[in-house]
């Protein structure tokens, strides 16, 4: 079972303050940035899809991989009702498939978070180059190490309350500094307020924060070309005020 699993239903309604249409806006024009403007586009751990129907909605030519099957069986119902004819395929992202001749790869929400060593970070950097024509863009997001260890892990509480549901989410978190690691406790409770009935979910995700000098070994050992490290939504370099981080890199050209 994938973390996930059985948080994927109430996945949607726990982010729908996420402005998946305002990250779009801002990663389309990093990618034009470095001269991707239009294209083929892979969305590399996809989860429900709001990213990628995002930029289907833009005229991209859009794909989606993802390890939950919950998540993609969402993400093609969301796509069909949208009018968008979007291939979702389940499979780690960490695995090379046979998607290539992407003008860019996208990798958003952490997703390279959720790989907690080198190894499987590089697995995630080459599926990406695989997919990508030469000279095609990568763009992703991660946990900034610096803000981590800035900020420490605190319990955090939300609660959403669309009748008949009311959803409490629970984040306890402890972290393994010695591994560069938090693993983040949720408890979902998922209550039908009319039913009088309560749901339980706990699931476990351990999440890798990373530094840039660590990303950009990593790119180059997969075969690209490092183009800047920032704090999220932002061209600022990352900094102890935000945990969320992004890099851009390009796939090298074959010699």
């Amino acid at each position: 079972m994938t973390v996930f699993a059985e948080y994927a239903p109430w996945y949607d309604l726990l982010y729908e303050d996420k402005s998946y249409a305002s990250e779009v806006d801002f990663v389309e024009r990093r990618l034009r940035d470095h001269g991707i403007a239009s294209g083929r586009v892979l969305d590399l751990g996809c989860g429900t899809g709001l990213h990628a129907i995002e930029f289907a909605r833009r005229g991209w030519s859009v794909a989606g991989i993802d390890l939950s099957h919950e998540m993609i069986a969402r993400a093609k119902s969301r796509a069909e009702q949208a009018g968008h004819d979007i291939p979702f395929r389940q499979g780690d992202a960490c695995d090379a498939g046979p998607e290539q001749g992407f003008d860019a790869v996208v990798s958003l929400f952490h997703v390279a978070s959720y790989q907690n060593d080198r190894e499987r970070l590089e697995q995630l950097f080459r599926t990406a180059h695989a997919a990508l024509k030469p000279g095609g863009i990568f763009f992703f997001d991660y946990w900034y190490g610096g803000a981590v260890l800035a900020q420490g892990v605190e319990t955090r509480v939300k609660e959403i309350l669309r009748h008949p549901l009311r959803l409490t989410r629970i984040a306890q978190s402890t972290h393994d500094e010695l591994n560069a690691t938090v693993f983040v406790n949720y408890t979902l409770f998922c209550e039908n307020i009319d039913r009088a009935t309560i749901l339980r979910v706990d699931e476990t995700h351990r999440m890798r924060y990373w530094f840039p000098f660590e990303i950009e070994a990593s790119l180059q050992a997969s075969g690209f070309q490092p183009d800047g490290s920032y704090a999220w939504l932002s061209q600022a370099a990352p900094n102890s005020k935000t945990w969320a981080a992004y890099s851009i890199a390009r796939k090298r050209p074959s010699p």
